[in-house]
C-alpha cells in the first residue's frame, strides 16, 4: 500500500509538472500580450485543469478510470477549485506585496502551485478518483 501511494504521488507530481508548464506557458503568453497578470492567471489555470484531469484519470489513478467521466471530472474540478483558491491566494499575496516584476510573478506562481498541488493530490486521491 505504501509503495502504491508513493507511485501515485510520483505520477501525480509528473502530471503536475505538465500542468505547471501548460499553466505557466499560457500565463507568460497572455502576460506577453499585456494582459493583466491576475486575469491571465484566471485564464491559464482552467486549461491546466482539463489537461491534468485527463492525464491523472488515465495514468495516475488508472484503476478508477472505468468510473463515470462526468462524475470524476465534477469531483476533480471541485477539488481543483479548493486547490486553485489556495494557489491563487498565495499568488495574489506575493504579487500584491512584492509587485509585478517578472521574477515576483514567477515566485508567486511557483509558491501557489506548490501548496495548491498538495491539497489537490489528497483531494484527488480521496475524493475525485476514489475507488
Amino acid at each position: 500500500m505504501r509503495s502504491e501511494l508513493i507511485a501515485q504521488m510520483l505520477r501525480f507530481g509528473a502530471v503536475g509538472g505538465v500542468g505547471f508548464v501548460v499553466d505557466g506557458g499560457l500565463l507568460w503568453l497572455l502576460i506577453g500580450f499585456d494582459l493583466n497578470p491576475y486575469l491571465a492567471r484566471a485564464l491559464s489555470f482552467p486549461v491546466a485543469v482539463v489537461v491534468t484531469w485527463a492525464l491523472n484519470r488515465n495514468w495516475t489513478f488508472r484503476a478508477t478510470r472505468d468510473a463515470s467521466r462526468q462524475g470524476q471530472f465534477g469531483r476533480y474540478f471541485g477539488v481543483q477549485i479548493v486547490g486553485s483558491l489556495t494557489n491563487y491566494l498565495i499568488y495574489s499575496a506575493v504579487i500584491g506585496v512584492f509587485g509585478t516584476a517578472s521574477l515576483t510573478i514567477f515566485a508567486g506562481f511557483a509558491l501557489g502551485s506548490f501548496f495548491g498541488s498538495l491539497l489537490n493530490f489528497f483531494g484527488a486521491r480521496h475524493l475525485a478518483f476514489r475507488a
